[in-house]
């Protein structure tokens, strides 16, 4: 893999980050989302909700990274502490572009969000939602140990109704180990 450099976020790219949000769920929930959302609707809201999150007061309680080659945004992440802080911080999302999937370019954006959130508040564990039908994202939370603690069903974007479960790592000291391990 290229060179990846990584910045925060800043509100001019909340576009951007919305076409690689679009462009993940097309790849990743085609089956899982109504195509008709995915097809037509989702590019607006997307970029609706990230303008949006940027609007949003006390900046410093969230967390959006971008992952660039050759300023190609190719990845990002972000992390809400005050989303549900009963469970911990909020990995809110995590994509990478989908031709780089399996690279370790995920591993890399969620270590440096565990990180941020070790420092911010010592002793959050981290949790987020994924779609029970998205096996790949479950493999890859099931390989870093992550525990499954609750299923929902959750309404989305396009007005499915989708099986959702949420994971918790508690002990972010493993999972950074488990993040930053090199075969």
């Amino acid at each position: 893999m290229n060179s990846i450099a990584f910045r925060p976020a800043i509100p001019s790219d909340h576009v951007w980050i919305a076409s690689l949000h679009t462009e993940s769920w097309r790849s990743s929930y085609r089956g899982i989302l109504p195509d008709a959302y995915l097809d037509e609707e989702i590019t607006e809201e997307r970029e609706r909700l990230w303008k949006a999150r940027f609007l949003t007061p006390d900046i410093d309680r969230r967390y959006m990274l971008l992952a660039e080659i050759k300023k190609e945004l190719v990845g990002f992440v972000c992390v809400l502490l005050d989303e549900e802080p009963e469970w911990g911080a909020c990995l809110d999302n995590l994509h990478v572009c989908p031709e780089l999937k399996g690279q370790g370019l995920g591993r890399q954006l969620f270590a440096k969000a565990t990180r941020w959130v070790m420092a911010k508040e010592l002793g959050w564990p981290i949790h987020l939602w994924v779609f029970e039908a998205n096996h790949p994202a479950r493999r890859f939370y099931k390989a870093l140990r992550g525990e499954v603690v609750e299923r929902e069903i959750k309404e989305m974007p396009g007005g499915a109704k989708v099986p959702s479960l949420r994971y918790v790592w508690r002990d972010l000291g493993m999972l950074l180990n488990d993040l930053t391990f090199k075969d």
